[in-house]
């Protein structure tokens, strides 16, 4: 679907229009269910074995919750980037009560092999750090959103973005060296 009719339905829904709360979810449930499926394979080794937590129910639940507690969006991107960060802290909350019931709290480590191939990262550092490099440049920090959690090709999030693919691949190879320095130090450079 086009960012034209979502963009018409969250505003139809910010009004009180319930048909069109029908028509956004049935518009983007597939996208959600989508995103929720890569964030928790990220967590899991690359995979949903053993997990008890399904994509579909991440991606309900998100929705839910975005019902109950009204947010007027600008458009599909802010939806989007939003309901993301609404189903990242769910699988944190989930992997941690998973963590927690296993020898102790037997936490996941997460290999960021688009940062560096030899970084690991705890999955519970991950909205710290993306908080910080949302404080610093949030374009940057929906880029690596969009692509880690969405899975989105550059080219995608380059259009959702509204950016050039170059700057796109500018803000992609900034974001990776952030992180990197983050990993190592714990303290990120400026975006510059």
């Amino acid at each position: 679907m086009t960012e034209a009719p979502i963009t018409q339905l969250l505003d139809r829904a910010a009004r009180g229009d319930r048909a069109a709360d029908e028509a956004l979810v049935a518009a983007v449930v597939g996208q959600l269910e989508r995103i929720a499926r890569n964030q928790l394979a990220a967590g899991n080794r690359g995979g949903l074995d053993g997990l008890t937590l399904e994509p579909q129910m991440v991606a309900h639940d998100a929705i839910l919750k975005l019902f109950e507690q009204p947010v007027e969006f600008e458009n599909r991107r802010h939806f989007f980037a939003y309901a993301t960060q609404v189903m990242a802290r769910a699988i944190i909350d989930y992997q941690r009560k998973r963590g927690a019931q296993k020898r102790g709290g037997d936490l996941q480590r997460v290999t960021l092999s688009w940062v560096r191939d030899e970084s690991s990262l705890d999955l519970f550092d991950v909205p710290e750090a993306l908080t910080e490099l949302q404080a610093l440049d949030p374009r940057k920090a929906e880029l690596v959103g969009l692509r880690v959690f969405w899975g989105a090709t550059m080219e995608e999030a380059a259009d959702l973005l509204e950016i050039s693919l170059s700057t796109a691949e500018r803000d992609w190879r900034f974001a990776r060296r952030w992180l990197a320095d983050w990993l190592d130090r714990g303290v990120p450079r400026n975006p510059g």
